[in-house]
């Protein structure tokens, strides 16, 4: 606020006060302002000398004034620089870390800006490794969900998602307790069986019946088996003694499926939800499967696979094994995938044989021979010879060659004068049975081969031909079990093979969890992040801060002989526990191991919560937009390093003008060799290489005692002996003390006072992502430079208006807040890039009535932007270093981002004439852009206040303006309340109880209509 103006006049009001005075004075003249005459032009040449000098004694009040607060020392407030952080790219193929030196410059170049120039604040070391997974685990839930390999893959243009670290909620939770048991030939059914598992537990033989209870318990297990697109459950699973019976009543094949390379036909028993906390405690040594045949609809059997007499094919249902007419050698052919891959069972092959009869006639046989007197005999046919099939020799495949299927001669005569009726063949299944083709055919084969036929050669003759109907082959094993070929368990996302295991060779738990019972957040790493300082950016999601902060620890797999382990990593977090955006730097430890967690193969770093408050649903958990490996800090400045002074005497060795300005941070250091009290001998003795440097020739003798001096406000209450100096940001100006207050330089002569400084802030700093690319000086093996989020926190220097209205606020609080409207000037006084300001006494940061909480509202300039917990911790510690205990001690501080209401309005007009209907639309939309604008809306163009919400009647009032509008039919408004980048429709009746809301543009919708 400006003073008010003591003369008011103007050029125009001199010129009405000498028309009215110049008829009393001269009236002999005319003042003619619009056709001067030399004495008018005269007079207009005083006016314009005398509206000078009226405008300067104006401006007197206003020197005054600003005089008055330069005896305060009050000053105007440099630009700020802006922020944000930067990763490093390495070339592909760099295999060694590579270190990237504090104060790397690095550059921007946003149109119409120039080159915008950034520092690093700190040393990194750029590391080749990289993330390539990650998960989020919670064994408490017994849940693993993976973080998808696109959320780490970043480039400019893309969408970016976030997750949410410890979130244990997702579409596929990989946590899965499962054993697996795979057999070739045991698990080669397609139609009913019943498999029978043995557990064998050698240690506690009694505790054998219970595992089997619990693991056929139907609320604890789904046993099942792979169909080909799915696992589809056994009909029935039941216990009896040590064993587990598994009924599968439906047909269909158990297919072969590759699991962890391991091709065969598998069953699975997987542990339902959250039940291994009953079954994790389960050990055995041992299992073994055997299979039978279960006729649970009284088929008899198992259909045969395929037919053949010979070459030919037949159909199972009705068939002649050796054809009609049989000869030497013939071959019957049977298969069946499911049977005859049972080694060591007993088959039985069940089917109705007999007989037809089929006449072999001669081609040269000749009816009766006729006489013209025959004897009653001579009409009769003689009795054909009957041909039959003597033996038959069964036989399998071995895979070298056919082989007897029995030791003896059984069955060979089967085919021999066979009698109407069933007939039964039992074998044992040898175990060296292989699969073969027949007529290009793959599968188990036997055969019966012809080796003898009785009357072969008599014609004609009657044959004897076999016909068999409705075959069926079952088979069983007689107590006998194998153990499995292959025995998987899978827990913790990641499969074990425990076959060896299985066949007891050792003892195994098959269903486990983490060693941890805490959740965490699993990193790994596809080469180790050793050495360091190592630095990872964390781009944080604001939330609404809870005023909790979770306990996170950071461990890392390291090597411990010929084990792995979980061992503490230490980490400077400026992330403040994953509640705002910032790196987590380390020193990568030379042990880092090699593990496979997750079926992963890789080096880990895993982040626990050790009170698990993470897994309860309600607290909020770090919503992650992006995980920046080689990512470090940097600031808009450039640094000028080792600019040297000459000391003099007098006091024109007590200010220095440093060449570039405004400055933004600077160290002056003061030699003072020579001239070292005893104080000082001590501290050089103690050594603070902070505060000063020794530079000593050979023998040790100090040749320059380097000091670091330190800023003050002002020097009225520095002592002679304080290294203290004042220094004007602005304009570059350094001030010492003068012996009363402050000390004086020593006298050495040139370059006696070095002062590094950084310059530079300013809003053209804030640039969005993506856009700081270039490397100002080039790195070996760095390939590329990337900001993954826009830069903040840059303003330009304060103008004179806001620090008049600073100045007096300053003399009122004297830099201690008591009273709202305090915390407010001092809020402001934090950070330039304040628009909007509220302090609400006794609202905590829930929103709820606390004595001794207040919630400072404050509007970035940047309104919802990224930038602002970076904001909030600046103005929370400004704060908190001028507040009374009480409240400091008490978390009762808040610092929070208003609720932004975007108002949207929905209006019916009406026009005189249809012509302007358009126009008027478009005029009322813009009215109500301009009229809702957050910083330059309102009536008067003033903005709105935190908290402050326009009335319904005041759009009434605002759309009635609109030129040709005749009246306003209706008005409507919605309110959505904006938090967090989360929208909510309210009430507008409850805005009143709203007090850190802040007005924004809706969308609005006018619709014109004619009178």
């Amino acid at each position: 606020m400006r003073p008010p103006l003591i003369d008011t006049r103007d050029i125009k009001a001199l010129i009405s006060r000498m028309k009215y005075m110049f008829p009393y004075y001269t009236p002999e003249w005319r003042f003619t302002p619009e056709d001067p005459d030399a004495g008018t032009a005269l007079f207009l040449i005083f006016a314009d000398m005398f509206h000078e000098n009226i405008k300067r004694f104006n401006r007197v009040p206003l020197k005054n004034f600003i005089a008055f607060l330069n005896m305060f020392n009050v000053s105007v407030f440099p630009a700020g620089a802006a922020a944000g952080f930067v990763a490093f790219r390495l070339s592909e193929g760099a295999g060694e870390p590579v270190h990237i030196p504090a104060g790397t410059q690095v550059s921007a170049s946003p149109e119409g800006r120039g080159t915008v120039v950034f520092e690093t604040e700190r040393h990194m070391l750029a590391t080749p490794a990289s993330i390539v997974e990650a998960y989020n685990v919670s064994p408490e839930l017994d849940s693993i969900y993976r973080i998808e390999e696109s959320f780490f893959q970043h480039s400019p243009g893309t969408d970016r998602t976030h997750i949410t670290m410890f979130d244990f909620t997702g579409p596929e939770n990989l946590q899965e307790h499962s054993l697996y048991l795979g057999h070739e030939g045991l698990f080669n059914i397609g139609e009913t069986a019943l498999v029978e598992l043995q557990v064998i537990n050698s240690l506690k033989r009694y505790s054998e019946p219970s595992i089997c209870q619990r693991l056929a318990y139907g609320r604890n297990t789904q046993w099942s088996y792979w169909c080909g697109e799915e696992w589809r459950p056994f009909d029935e699973v039941l216990a009896s003694d040590n064993k587990i019976i598994l009924k599968k009543a439906t047909p269909g094949m158990i297919e072969k499926r590759e699991s962890e390379s391991l091709n065969s036909r598998w069953v699975r028993c997987r542990l339902k939800d959250k039940r291994i906390n009953v079954l994790g405690d389960i050990v055995m040594d041992g299992l073994k499967i055997s299979v039978d045949y279960y006729d649970c609809e009284g088929l008899g059997g198992v259909a045969p696979g395929r037919v053949f007499y010979n070459d030919v094919p037949r159909d199972p249902q009705g068939f002649y094994p050796l054809g009609e007419y049989f000869v030497l050698y013939d071959n019957f052919y049977l298969s069946s995938q499911e049977v005859f891959s049972k080694k060591g069972s007993l088959v039985d092959v069940k089917f109705t044989l007999t007989h037809i009869e089929k006449i072999m006639k001669s081609e040269t046989e000749s009816g009766p021979n006729f006489k013209d007197i025959m004897k009653s005999e001579e009409f009769e046919e003689p009795r054909l010879p009957e041909v039959s099939v003597l033996t038959v020799s069964w036989e399998y495949w071995n895979g070298k060659g056919w082989a007897k299927l029995f030791s003896h001669n059984e069955y060979e005569d089967i085919f021999y004068h066979p009698a109407a009726g069933e007939v039964e063949i039992c074998f044992k299944c040898p175990l060296d049975m292989e699969e073969t083709y027949v007529n290009d055919h793959f599968d188990f084969w036997i055969r019966a081969r012809v080796l003898s036929i009785e009357n072969i050669y008599t014609v004609p003759s009657i044959y004897r031909t076999p016909w068999i109907e409705n075959i069926r082959l079952k088979y069983h094993y007689e107590g006998e079990k194998y153990p499995a070929e292959h025995c998987l368990i899978q827990n913790n996302a990641e499969y074990r093979n425990m076959t060896s295991a299985a066949r007891g060779e050792s003892s195994f738990s098959p269903f486990y969890s983490f060693d941890k019972k805490i959740p965490a957040f699993f990193m790994g790493f596809d080469s180790p992040p050793v050495k360091g300082p190592i630095s990872i950016m964390f781009s944080i999601k604001q939330q609404k801060d809870s005023g909790e902060k979770p306990l996170l620890e950071w461990e890392y797999l390291r090597g411990s002989g010929v084990r792995t382990e979980w061992a503490s990593l230490k980490i400077a977090d400026e992330t403040a526990g994953f509640t705002r955006s910032g790196t987590v730097v380390f020193a990568g430890p030379g042990d880092f191991a090699r593990g496979t967690i997750f079926g992963r193969d890789l080096y880990w770093i895993r982040i626990v919560n050790p009170d698990g408050r993470l897994e309860r649903e309600g607290l909020s958990k770090p919503m992650v937009r992006g995980i920046y490996m080689n990512c470090t800090r940097v600031v808009q400045h450039q640094s000028i390093k080792n600019e040297m002074f000459e000391t003099v005497p007098g006091p024109d060795g007590r200010e220095y003008h440093l060449s570039m300005f405004p400055v933004i941070r600077e160290e002056v250091w003061v030699n003072e060799a020579g001239h070292l009290g005893p104080d000082d001998q001590d501290r050089l003795a103690a050594g603070q290489p902070s505060m000063i440097e020794v530079v000593r020739d050979q023998i040790g003798n100090v040749l320059e005692a380097w000091f670091r001096w330190i800023p003050v406000e002002d020097l009225s209450q520095s002592s002679p002996e304080d290294r203290h100096y004042v220094i004007d940001r602005l304009t570059g100006t350094v001030s010492f003390g003068d012996g009363r207050n402050g000390r004086i330089p020593p006298h050495l002569g040139r370059d006696n006072v070095r002062i590094n400084y950084k310059i530079g802030g300013g809003a053209g700093g804030n640039v969005g992502a993506f856009e700081i690319k270039n490397l100002q000086n080039s790195i070996v093996f760095v390939d590329g430079v990337y900001n993954p989020d826009p830069t903040g926190g840059g303003y330009d220097t304060e103008t004179l208006e806001k620090a008049l209205a600073r100045g007096p606020q300053l003399l009122r609080h004297r830099n201690r807040a008591v009273t709202a409207e305090d915390y407010q000037w001092l809020a402001r006084e934090a950070s330039q890039d304040i628009v909007r300001v509220k302090c609400l006494p006794n609202l905590n940061r829930e929103g709820k009535k606390e004595s001794g909480c207040l919630s400072v509202v404050v509007v970035p300039g940047e309104m919802g932007g990224d930038s602002f917990p970076e904001l909030k911790a600046r103005v929370e510690r400004y704060l908190k270093e001028r507040s009374a205990s009480t409240a400091v001690f008490q978390d009762g501080i808040n610092v929070m981002e208003p609720a932004y209401l975007e108002i949207s309005v929905l209006a019916e007009l009406a026009v005189n004439e249809v012509d302007v209907v358009a126009l008027a639309e478009k005029e009322a939309v813009d009215k109500l852009n301009e009229f809702l604008h957050p910083l330059t809306g309102n009536f008067g163009g003033r903005g709105w206040e935190i908290g402050q919400y326009p009335h319904i009647s005041e759009f009434y009032t605002l759309l009635k303006s609109v030129k040709n509008v005749n009246h306003v039919e209706s008005v409507s408004i919605s309110v959505i309340k904006v938090e967090n980048d989360v929208g909510t429709e309210i009430n507008t009746d409850f805005l009143d109880n709203l007090p850190y809301g802040m007005v924004m543009n809706g969308r609005h919708r006018v619709a014109v209509g004619v009178v």
